[in-house]
């Protein structure tokens, strides 16, 4: 019985075979390339045998990933005759994309693991683990690459899909009138500490968003107990514009 296929070409291959190894599935993941046949062989979600031509291991997803093309489908149940490898698929993908361009930053801020249970499975050098590190600690990805090494790292982690934005904590407050708050806007400690966590430096400043979309930036410490508000000193309301019980989403600046 000839076997059903589909086209690569709207289809992430390195998408597709990270499917099969989160499910656990046992079978082979077959490409029919112009090239020659690609195959991956899984017993429950691990890496038993992976080649394209004469190309194994992770050369051989490498070329793969360097011409996805071809078409595609996937045999379950089978087990692998001769296993060469028993491997994790994220650890051949990182030896793999070492072999191929690394392309351009998607986005410069601070970023999140999309899945921590991946990172924690690989193991990682000391400077790659630094990395890491930083960026867990919000460091933006932009001062983080001007190091070639860690610039490197961060395009497969992105390639991988193991990284994305870190989106900004917005929370929406209330205005008041504060009359100690010395030129700056004050939010509650826990808000503040919550919003410090998540950044990479100091936290000076916030963004107020209207509900007309007008923004102002300013300057913002934080003090206990004030719950869902932002008091302003009346400096700051003549200067702004804001009024005493106006609801606004503020967010770090």
């Amino acid at each position: 019985m000839t076997q059903s296929t589909t086209s690569l070409d709207p289809f992430d291959p390195l998408e597709l075979l990270r499917l099969l190894a989160e499910r656990g599935s046992t079978g082979i993941f077959v490409v029919t390339h112009p090239a020659g046949l690609f195959q991956v062989w899984l017993e429950e979600g691990r890496v038993q045998h992976l080649h394209f031509g004469a190309e194994r291991g992770a050369a051989a997803l490498a070329r793969l990933l360097g011409d996805p093309a071809g078409q595609f489908h996937f045999e379950a149940g089978l087990r692998c005759p001769d296993p060469t490898l028993d491997a994790l698929l994220d650890e051949l993908v990182l030896e793999a994309l070492d072999a191929l361009p690394g392309g351009t930053l998607k986005f410069e801020g601070p970023a999140q693991f999309t899945s921590p249970e991946r990172i924690a499975r690989l193991n990682w050098t000391p400077a790659e683990r630094e990395v890491l590190r930083q960026i867990r600690g919000g460091r933006p990805l932009a001062d983080l690459a001007e190091d070639p090494e860690a610039r490197r790292l961060i395009l497969k982690l992105c390639r991988m899909r193991l990284l994305a934005p870190r989106a900004a904590r917005v929370a929406r407050l209330t205005v008041g009138v504060s009359r100690q708050g010395a030129g700056a806007a004050l939010v509650d400690l826990q808000i503040h500490g919550r919003w410090q966590s998540g950044a990479a430096r100091p936290l000076t400043q916030v963004a107020v968003r209207r509900e007309d979309g007008s923004v102002v930036t300013l300057p913002v410490r934080g003090e206990p107990g004030l719950g869902p508000r932002l008091l302003l000193p009346p400096e700051l309301l003549v200067h702004t514009g804001l009024r005493g019980g106006e609801s606004v989403l503020v967010r770090p600046g």
